[in-house]
């Protein structure tokens, strides 16, 4: 059962909570899980794996408990043995989620904000604010996220690593994740996509922008650019040319954009000069072209 699967994965005596489960790219997802068992503490009993902690024991009551039932006070004391767990200054919600028996989520709804539910257990909130990322470190965490799983994205995958950003943003900058979907296929389509920020302007004069319809090419840089590595996964149905793998059918592959002839060699980094292979073939590969 991909339960137990998972579980043996972990480190002894580690919960199983569903980001740890969903960390481990699982073959079902975690919402079949709860649907087919009525929940996911249901499933778990089912698979005979029960609840493991990691330092300090959690309450009978929280055991037995699905958290919905579960009092502001014991909501509360979660929030307080996560935190002493974890000894750190801050307690986040990707830790939280990580080691409590219940979620983010479920404290969210019980005070309105994850924030709010640290304020309650007296724990001191992160001073930093968020992050803000412009539109193309966006598209390309979604391409990112697209070859890892060798299929467009869910919404709730990209709240789980490999993910650098959470899909409340995707919504919030475009309205709804079917819209920042749409918007990155656009992005990918376009042949303009600006520099890194960390090439200088003397590295761009080296190197000429890809523009695939017009048939220009980046000569002798060896980068992929996202949206051209996007491509060219696409257009190789995200599986390795070589033994055929996908990250859809596979666990853990990952794939590379691979240049069919090696840019020591003369060869560019065209859509034309690239191919789809898995790290374990592209690192055997050398510089042999694969016919």
């Amino acid at each position: 059962m991909e339960l137990r699967r998972i579980a043996g994965l972990l480190p002894e005596g580690e919960y199983l909570t569903k980001t740890a489960y969903e960390q481990h790219s699982p073959k079902v997802a975690h919402t079949t899980i709860r649907r087919r068992f009525g929940g996911w503490k249901e499933a778990l009993e089912r698979a005979g794996l029960g609840y493991l902690y990691v330092g300090q024991p959690v309450s009978q009551k929280m055991r037995s408990q699905p958290a919905k039932e579960l009092s502001n006070a014991d909501l509360i004391s979660e929030l307080k043995r996560v935190h002493a767990l974890l000894g750190k200054e801050w307690l986040t919600s990707d830790d939280f989620n990580a080691h409590s028996i219940t979620s983010e989520e479920a404290v969210r709804r019980r005070f309105g904000t994850f924030r709010k539910g640290l304020d309650a257990a007296g724990i001191p909130n992160h001073p930093f604010k968020p992050r803000q990322f412009t539109d193309q470190e966006c598209y390309e965490n979604i391409a990112e996220i697209w070859a890892h799983h060798g299929r467009p994205p869910q919404y709730r995958e990209m709240f789980q690593p490999p993910s650098r950003i959470q899909g409340k943003t995707y919504v919030t900058r475009w309205g709804t994740w079917r819209k920042a979907l749409r918007a990155f296929v656009d992005w990918a389509d376009t042949d303009d996509q600006p520099p890194r920020p960390n090439e200088s302007e003397a590295d761009m004069n080296l190197v000429e922008v890809p523009t695939i319809k017009a048939g220009r090419t980046e000569a002798g840089c060896r980068e992929v650019r996202p949206g051209l590595r996007f491509k060219v996964f696409l257009r190789d149905r995200f599986r390795c040319l070589a033994c055929g793998r996908s990250p859809a059918t596979h666990l853990n592959i990952e794939l590379h954009a691979d240049h069919v002839l090696a840019v020591a060699n003369g060869g560019m980094t065209t859509l034309e000069n690239l191919q789809t292979l898995c790290r374990d073939c592209n690192l055997g590969k050398g510089r042999t072209v694969l016919s």
